[in-house]
């Protein structure tokens, strides 16, 4: 655990110093998010999140994400809070990366928070001042140790800014 918050730490303090080394290379982003649970018990999720995003070189980039996914059911509701960190590798209007986060829970019988790891792949398309972008997204997430929400996940948004 005490990894994983140095690595969200120093993903803090890199996108700190590429905020001041390239100030034109920034951009801040929305999405709607579809989450499905792998575990048959748990029904899928919808959300939004916003994200910012800065460019290290034209082929790496960090983000920074923050969402909000609700999960409701007959037997009662909950949510996820997310706050992510991405390091991603851009070729052209694909990129892939790998992320970790911190993920707060709510609502009935919530476990507790937890930090967890995932892999995403994206496109965007018209990448510009103005860009629409998909990404796909392998979540790892054991809040507890009877409870596995490892999951698929999708995001659908638009960014502004280059």
């Amino acid at each position: 655990m005490k990894r994983i918050a140095l690595t969200l730490a120093i993903a803090a303090i890199a996108v700190t110093a590429v905020t001041a080394v390239a100030p034109g290379a920034h951009a801040i982003g929305v999405y709607g998010i579809y989450w499905n649970p792998k575990v048959d018990q748990a029904d899928n999720g919808y959300g939004a999140g916003l994200k910012y995003d800065s460019k290290l070189t034209p082929f790496i980039h960090l983000d920074g994400r923050f969402s909000y996914i609700h999960f409701s059911n007959d037997a009662g509701s909950s949510s996820i809070i997310p706050f992510e960190a991405t390091a991603c590798v851009q070729m052209g209007t694909l990129y892939g990366g790998v992320g970790v986060g911190y993920y707060t829970f709510g609502g009935d019988n919530a476990p507790d928070n937890d930090f967890g790891w995932y892999l995403l792949a994206g496109i965007s398309i018209l990448p510009g001042p103005v860009s629409v972008f998909g990404e796909f997204k392998w979540q790892n997430l054991e809040p507890a140790d009877n409870l596995d929400l490892e999951s698929y996940v999708f995001h659908v948004g638009a960014t502004f800014g280059k």
